[in-house]
């Protein structure tokens, strides 16, 4: 131990004495280290919030009761769904058989007949006070023990008598709630719970290793090697003073154990934030819990603790096998595959443009335009960072010859610098344009989603969104007498019923209902006729008859009958605003209706895929976190390589000491370029996300998105032109001769 001490002095001491560079690494350390821990715990809080949603699912999970096993029933249970906002939920009827019966988890006591519960996030809605009343009584809040999230959409409610129950086809009676959680995915699938649209823990693993932990691991590994040729040379010293490789591994150990530390201690206290304050995810809206985090506290000590050790074992493996091999040089692409990938470029563009031009509508599979664009996006942006460097020299050598004509020494060395070293402005961009690139296309690919579901691709239900909500549809297996207190409420010439008489689909209604969806050539009477003898034309709500809906076929008989027997599997409500209004319509089919499913023409088919496009959201957020650590990890590596190179600066500063001097090279050298190729890269992005509009033939690139991407470059850009301009002029005050 009294000859280990000694040397991790040595290695601490000699790392702080190494100037900016060595400053820089140590900083990059600490951030890498921070990073990798929050990455690993990203692992942890999935994992244990899947958990902790499991168990509150398999708690409220009802248990059935076989029709034979009446007796041990305690109350009925049945699913439904309802949508507000355009967002869908599930509606869960209960109504107790026993008094003893326990309600289901989040429930202080069962509903009463006619009231409901909600959570806590439909509650939030912009017309929560008009909603809650469309099942009548408000009976309180669902606690969080009775959701799978935080933000879950959900309803309890009891309807105001048993009737939705006796219609149910199917077992409804159970003997209490609670399952296995250990069951799901196996032998068991959830029935409270919509899985459609939403991310397994399985899915959130893989996305989180493809952008997040893959940019922590280049995270890294940038920082174990950024000034890697002073210890380089600290390193053929000691092995010239005939120290063992084991010394010269403490003494690297000394170097980085105190950032290595610094930034594992950064993340253990983030990690621990997180097991007492919830956290809203960005974009998702999504609530992380503290509760449902906080059992897997126990597991920080141990994160951290392996970060340090990968840290550091990093630092030792890859330091002491580059001085195995006798390399002190940064490896550097070779011109040849540089060239060839400046020249694959202009190629790989021109492809995507021919096959943006030539797929499909609508990028139909297997379409041979799709294919080929699908490999000139990637072709594009793998050559990009090549393109950025050749753009960098020819810039560099501009700047360098406005240097000479107006005789600015910060111009002159800038220019000549980056033409020399063009593939650093390269290296900083290149994953930060590429993932830029690859988040564009998520984001389109999101926007035609939504576009596409609310009806302005490819023409699909232009009538059900002309329509819009003047024509309400109501989806129910109610008896006679409701439909006529139903009918009470919204009047009798303001609505159709949908029934099978006789075994034919037959709408039954008014004469003056009748004329709201076409012109009819005459009034049928009690005797059902054919439509196509009914009407002469139809208007848009006919058309939208006549193409079939939920509760309707395309082919259907007419008549005034009222009273008509028949089985009833919904209503067509005329929407006037002026009288009624779709609220009143919704709160008073669930007043009178056995259990009701509101919705306008095209709503299921919109829901669904906003519920589809809200899945690219969680891509979004933690790519706009990998982003973030790819701009720090070519941040971190530029700075590095600028103040190894600016050491050189050593005989200008006895000449010359003025910041400006200096920030002026910086500006030149990082700065300038840095913004020409985040605006380049941007473009290209964007022009991408072009072409896959024109393929998908609607939906917007994001400018939010571009300009998030750019703001960061300039940022960055702002950021390392002041920092590396005064490590710059520190290293140029403080250089002395040595081996001239």
């Amino acid at each position: 131990m009294r000859g280990l001490l000694p040397l991790l002095a040595v290695g601490h001491r000699s790392g702080r004495s190494a100037g900016a560079g060595a400053e820089v690494h140590r900083w990059s350390l600490a951030v890498a280290t921070f990073v990798t821990v929050i990455s690993a715990w990203l692992f942890v809080v999935s994992a244990a919030t899947s958990l902790a949603s499991d168990e509150r699912i398999a708690a409220r999970e009802p248990v059935f009761v076989e029709n034979s096993g009446q007796s041990a029933a305690v109350a009925r249970w049945m699913i439904h769904a309802d949508s507000v906002d355009n967002k869908q939920f599930l509606v869960l009827y209960i109504s107790p058989l026993r008094n003893d019966a326990m309600p289901p988890p989040g429930l202080p006591r069962w509903p009463k007949p006619g009231e409901s519960f909600f959570s806590p996030e439909l509650l939030k809605s912009a017309n929560a006070q008009e909603f809650t009343q469309r099942y009548g009584e408000f009976g309180g809040v669902i606690e969080v023990s009775g959701l799978a999230t935080a933000t879950e959409r959900l309803v309890y409610h009891r309807p105001p008598t048993d009737t939705p129950f006796d219609n149910r086809d199917g077992l409804v009676a159970i003997s209490g709630f609670g399952v296995d959680p250990s069951s799901f995915g196996r032998d068991y699938f959830p029935s409270t719970v919509d899985g459609f649209g939403k991310w397994t823990v399985s899915d959130i693993y893989i996305l989180i290793l493809a952008v997040i932990a893959l940019p922590a691991a280049l995270l890294l590994f940038l920082a174990v090697r950024s000034n890697s040729e002073r210890r380089d040379r600290r390193l053929a010293m000691l092995d010239a003073l005939g120290a063992p490789a084991s010394s010269r591994a403490w003494v690297l150990v000394g170097e980085a154990l105190v950032p290595v530390f610094l930034g594992a201690i950064a993340g253990f206290l983030v990690a621990l934030a997180t097991t007492y304050f919830n956290i809203r995810v960005p974009i998702t809206g999504y609530l992380v819990r503290s509760a449902d985090v906080d059992s897997a506290r126990r597991w920080i000590p141990a994160l951290a603790i392996g970060s340090v050790a990968l840290a550091i074992f990093l630092v030792v493996a890859t330091q002491l096998r580059r001085a195995a091999r006798g390399e002190t040089r940064p490896r550097h692409l070779n011109p040849r595959f540089r060239r060839w990938l400046q020249s694959a470029f202009p190629v790989a563009v021109a492809l995507s443009i021919w096959g943006a031009a030539t797929a499909r509508d609508g990028g139909a599979r297997y379409s041979p335009g799709l294919i080929v664009f699908l490999f000139a996006l990637l072709g594009t942006l793998i050559s990009l960072p090549a393109v950025l460097g050749a753009g960098s020299a020819l810039l560099g050598r501009a700047v360098a010859r406005l240097g000479r004509v107006a005789s600015s020494p910060g111009l002159i060395i800038g220019g000549r610098w980056l033409n020399q070293r063009p593939m650093m402005v390269a290296r900083l961009c290149a994953a930060f344009v590429v993932g830029l690139g690859l988040l564009v296309q998520v984001q389109v690919q999101q926007a035609w989603i939504v576009q596409q579901a609310r009806g302005l691709a490819n023409g699909v239900a232009p009538q059900a969104l002309t329509v819009g909500d003047s024509l309400l549809i109501l989806r129910t297996q109610s008896s006679p007498a409701e439909g006529r207190h139903f009918g009470a409420l919204v009047g009798p010439d303001k609505f159709l019923r949908v029934a099978e008489i006789g075994g034919v689909p037959t709408l039954v209604g008014t004469c003056v209902a009748l004329k709201e969806f076409g012109e009819l050539r005459t009034c049928p009477g009690a005797t059902a006729q054919n439509v196509d003898s009914v009407f002469d034309r139809f208007n848009l709500r006919g058309n939208l008859l006549r193409g079939g809906t939920l509760i309707s076929a395309p082919d259907f008989k007419v008549t005034t009958d009222l009273d008509a027997d028949g089985s009833t599997s919904g209503y067509f409500v005329i929407n006037d605003e002026m009288k009624i209004g779709a609220t009143k319509i919704a709160n008073a089919a669930y007043a009178t209706l056995s259990k009701p499913y509101v919705s306008t023409p095209g709503q299921e088919w919109i829901t669904g895929g906003l519920a589809g496009a809200a899945v690219f959201n969680w891509v979004l957020a933690l790519g706009a976190l990998g982003l973030i650590i790819l701009a720090l990890a070519g941040a971190l590596a530029t700075s590095g390589m600028f103040l190894t190179n600016a050491r050189s600066l050593g005989v200008v500063g006895t000449y010359d000491t003025r910041l400006s001097l200096y920030l002026g090279i910086a500006t030149w050298n990082l700065g300038i370029p840095l913004l020409f190729a985040g605006a380049v890269g941007s473009g290209v992005a964007a022009f991408l996300g072009v072409l896959t509009l024109h393929i998908r033939r609607v939906g917007s690139v994001s400018m939010e998105v571009l300009g998030a991407g750019f703001g960061t470059v300039a940022l960055l850009a702002a950021l390392l032109t002041v920092l590396c301009g005064i490590g710059a002029a520190r290293s140029a005050q403080t250089w002395r001769p040595v081996a001239d």
